[in-house]
């Protein structure tokens, strides 16, 4: 079966929705913050109507690639990467996987969209409160701990757990900000796919690499060089959780 990376458009939305949320369904954590009976369906739904404004806003940092079966067409992965913005100010790197942008009538479309399944900024049906902050609180420390007085090229968060820290300043790193693969398609070669193009680009520039990842996808990390730096168990059993939540931070030097 032929794998194929391409860019993205706001056209690939439903297929990254599916591909984004049906993979997200596998992770008790990730279903735990949801409140009761939302229907995947309705997640996928919410979740392609904003993706449009997501591809297109913040166009100078954001970059987008997908996976598609090239006989089918069907998006089988995705993976969003920020570049650093001395990068970004050039105007002129890994413009391949820029998301082209609409017009301002289009860009007024998605937006409105993207509103529309949003509350607060989070989307709609996704838990807050108190529990939020408290399966928060130790990722965030862990990210404090490990990227103080440093530039990396890579961090990935899952988007439900917890703001990035604002270090925009920094020349030497951008961020994976997301992959997923549809579950169909897991061990398949997908995400390698993905995180190595990001993987090349660091390589390219000198980039040191960070990433927080899954248990689910500690294995493809270590395989691209990454080393561990720390494991953060949270349990939150108090709200209800089965099991605690894992979570393991990395890093990667750049590859000359």
């Amino acid at each position: 079966m032929p794998f194929v990376i391409q860019a993205c458009s706001p056209v690939d939305s439903p297929g990254l929705g599916a591909a984004m949320i049906k993979s997200r369904l596998t992770d008790p954590h990730w279903v735990f913050m949801w409140e009761d009976n939302v229907p995947a369906e309705e997640m996928i739904s919410r979740s392609t109507d904003r993706i449009p404004w997501n591809l297109v806003n913040g166009r100078d940092t954001k970059r987008h690639e997908k996976v598609i079966d090239d006989t089918t067409g069907q998006v089988l992965g995705y993976a969003r990467w920020l570049l650093p913005p001395n990068l970004a100010k050039r105007n002129d790197v890994w413009l391949e996987a820029q998301a082209q942008d609409g017009t301002p009538e289009e860009r007024a479309t998605y937006e409105k969209l993207s509103d529309a399944t949003s509350r607060n900024g989070q989307p709609i049906g996704l838990k807050g409160g108190e529990q939020s902050r408290y399966r928060n609180a130790p990722l965030e420390a862990a990210d404090e701990r490990v990227t103080k007085n440093e530039n990396f090229l890579g961090k990935s968060y899952p988007y439900y757990h917890f703001r990035v820290r604002n270090i925009q300043t920094d020349d030497l790193y951008s961020a994976l900000d997301y992959l997923t693969t549809h579950p169909d398609f897991w061990r398949q070669g997908v995400g390698s796919m993905l995180v190595k193009s990001g993987l090349d680009v660091a390589d390219q520039y000198g980039l040191k690499t960070y990433v927080m990842s899954e248990p689910a996808a500690l294995k493809l990390y270590l395989n691209f060089g990454f080393q561990l730096i720390e494991t953060v168990s949270t349990d939150y059993s108090q709200f209800g959780g089965k099991e605690p939540m894992v979570h393991y931070f990395l890093t990667r030097e750049p590859v000359t």
